[in-house]
C-alpha cells in the first residue's frame, strides 16, 4: 500500500487549487459563470488523472485526510455503490469516494480562494 501525510494532502489540493483558480482567472477574468463553469468541468480532469486516484493505493491515505470523505453520500445511494462494487469490485468503490473527497476538496480550496479575493 502507497501512503501520503496529511501534510502531503493538504499541500498538493493547495496547490491544485491555486493554479486552478489562477488558469480560471486568466480564462474568464470578467465573467464569473464562465469562470465557475470552467472551474467545475476542470477539476474533474485534475482529479481523474491525478496519481492518487489512479493507483488503488493512494485511495485510503486520500479518504484518511480528506474532510470530505463522505461527501460519495450525497453522490451515490446504497444501490449506486453496491453496483459499483458488483461491477468493478471494492477497489474501485475505494477510488470512487477517493475521487469524490478529493474533488470536494479542490472545489472548496477553490472557493476559500475566490472569497478571499
Amino acid at each position: 500500500m502507497t501512503s501520503i501525510t496529511y501534510r502531503e494532502y493538504r499541500d498538493e489540493i493547495s496547490d491544485l487549487a491555486e493554479d486552478l483558480y489562477k488558469e480560471a482567472m486568466e480564462e474568464h477574468p470578467e465573467d464569473e459563470d464562465d469562470r465557475n463553469e470552467y472551474i467545475r468541468e476542470t477539476v474533474y480532469q485534475i482529479v481523474d488523472n491525478h496519481k492518487w486516484i489512479v493507483y488503488y493505493g493512494y485511495n485510503n491515505s486520500v479518504l484518511d485526510h480528506s474532510p470530505s470523505c463522505d461527501v460519495y453520500e450525497d453522490m451515490y445511494d446504497n444501490e449506486g455503490l453496491g453496483e459499483i462494487v458488483r461491477d468493478r469490485g471494492v477497489a474501485e468503490l475505494n477510488r470512487v469516494m477517493a475521487y469524490c473527497a478529493m474533488q470536494a476538496d479542490i472545489e472548496q480550496a477553490v472557493y476559500q480562494l475566490d472569497q478571499g479575493a
